[in-house]
């Protein structure tokens, strides 16, 4: 199995947690040789929130110039994406997930 699923949204960490817990699951996931990596972070729907998908969008942009993660795709882009069409060939396993049918604002899919 190459596609793993990080949920940062059930804990409802901060920013900082948030992004010390993604930093350490990239490395797990290098360890153990997941190709890709789904962060559920979900979005404010409620009119609050959704600081850890903001933070998320710099924090990954970083990580992408630092070479640290090769890619990402934010889950409302999924639909059409050129990332997602790359992911998909390097990770068919990625189109058994139904959350990635629909322009889900709340996951983000980084490529490892």
């Amino acid at each position: 199995m190459y596609y793993k699923t990080l949920n940062l949204k059930d804990n409802m960490p901060t920013v900082a947690v948030a992004e010390a817990l993604l930093e350490i699951e990239i490395e797990a996931c290098k360890q153990e040789g997941i190709l890709v990596l789904k962060v559920i972070h979900g979005y404010g729907s409620h009119g609050v929130g959704g600081e850890i998908k903001k933070a998320l969008s710099v924090w990954l942009k970083l990580k992408k110039r630092s070479h640290f993660i090769k890619d990402y795709v934010s889950g409302e882009a999924w639909l059409t994406s050129n990332i997602a069409q790359k992911v998909k060939s390097i990770c068919p396993e990625v189109m058994g997930d139904v959350e990635l049918f629909s322009a889900n604002p709340g996951i983000t899919i980084i490529l490892i």
